[in-house]
């Protein structure tokens, strides 16, 4: 299996030298009419003091512009790459298909940072995070390749039923190189380009895949950089998307395949 036509991929380069690494409100008001206006599904008030899924067509794409140059460093293709495909996801009215992006990189890169800083642009609230933001980590979660066959059914429950609740949901997949080989698979239909499966929307999802695997070839090209003098801005995606291609999409011992 291969996941082609992704919304968006990129590369997070290990740096050379150091870099990365609820409110609760109560309202009180008189009368009944009053507090059913302000629970109420339609009310706006509901979504701007209590959590609630971000169905904006907007993301706050200078607040993840702002927030990527003053807390990321070294990761200048993540930083571009990843604005370039969320402006123009949000710029959609209606997709098509989920926004998907793969984060390839060792451990301490900066993957699952950067993650977070979508996800709080997402939902600034700790409790809607709680409720629409759902992590995965293949260790943890599918630890027994033995048991690939409950775990595919498990992950498309999890990922229907929450869709279904917030359409706006964020999946993130961590240690993907972990991953029982083929479960993927199972959710390559809410990946695709389609309007809905079984009446349930998935176009305004958001996946995010962190995968370590790759990371000797993209300190290889770092570190060629570096011995010919050259800055790690001068490193092209282009170059790093072809040779991850060959490395892990085309690999058939990978969960890309």
């Amino acid at each position: 299996m291969k996941l082609l036509n992704m919304a968006g991929f990129f590369t997070l380069v290990p740096t050379l030298v150091s870099a990365l690494e609820p409110i609760t409100t109560s309202l009180a008001f008189c009368g009944a009419a009053v507090m059913w206006q302000l629970f109420s599904p339609a009310s706006w008030l509901k979504c701007r003091f209590l959590e609630c899924c971000n169905m904006k067509d907007t993301l706050d794409i200078p607040a993840l512009q702002m927030a990527l140059e003053q807390k990321v460093f070294g990761q200048h293709l993540a930083t571009q790459v990843v604005l370039k495909a969320l402006s123009a996801y949000s710029r959609d009215k209606q997709p098509r298909k989920p926004l998907v992006m793969s984060f390839h990189g060792w451990t301490g890169t900066g993957k699952s940072f950067v993650s977070k800083i979508i996800a709080r642009n997402l939902y600034q609230r700790h409790e809607a995070r709680r409720r629409f933001v759902h992590q995965y980590d293949a260790v943890l979660h599918f630890p027994h390749a033995e048991h690939i066959k409950k775990y595919k059914e498990q992950l498309q429950n999890w990922i229907r039923g929450n869709v279904s609740v917030c359409p706006r949901s964020l999946f993130i997949f961590s240690e993907m190189d972990q991953m029982p080989h083929g479960l993927i698979d199972s959710i390559m239909p809410y990946l695709s380009d389609r309007e809905a499966i079984n009446g349930v929307y998935y176009g305004k999802a958001i996946f995010l895949f962190l995968n370590n695997a790759g990371g000797d070839k993209i300190t290889e090209v770092a570190l060629d950089h570096w011995r010919r003098q050259k800055g790690r801005e001068e490193i092209p995606l282009t170059d790093l998307q072809s040779m991850l291609s060959a490395e892990i999409f085309n690999n058939r011992n990978s969960e890309y395949f």
